[in-house]
């Protein structure tokens, strides 16, 4: 009779477990998926292998590398900015026109 409490203790022991499963093969995804994108922008060399001109050289390729990517980020967002800002302003003037027309 008295058992309802620990079937339900039961149950919410296999949930948790399996939420914590399902968690851990999440953060998996997740730290492949960062770490693929670490591989892909960043080459790593053994700096003692280097010279200066080939270390200088490969640090002024990240820095427009990374300069590219913040203008071409710039680009898009002002782009979509202005965009959602004309269709605010158009649809407001046609909603006006309509309540008061």
């Amino acid at each position: 009779m008295g058992s309802g409490h620990a079937l339900e203790a039961i149950r919410r022991l296999q949930n948790n477990r399996i939420l914590k499963q399902e968690q851990r093969s999440k953060y998996e995804q997740m730290r492949t998926a960062v770490s693929k994108i670490k591989a892909k922008y960043h080459k790593f060399n053994d700096r003692n292998s280097l010279n200066e001109k080939e270390l200088s050289t490969l640090k002024r390729k990240i820095k427009i590398q990374i300069i590219k990517q913040k203008q071409k980020s710039f680009i898009i967002s002002s782009t979509i900015s202005v965009l959602i800002i004309a269709v605010i302003y158009f649809v407001s003037k046609y909603i006006y026109n309509y309540f008061l027309g």
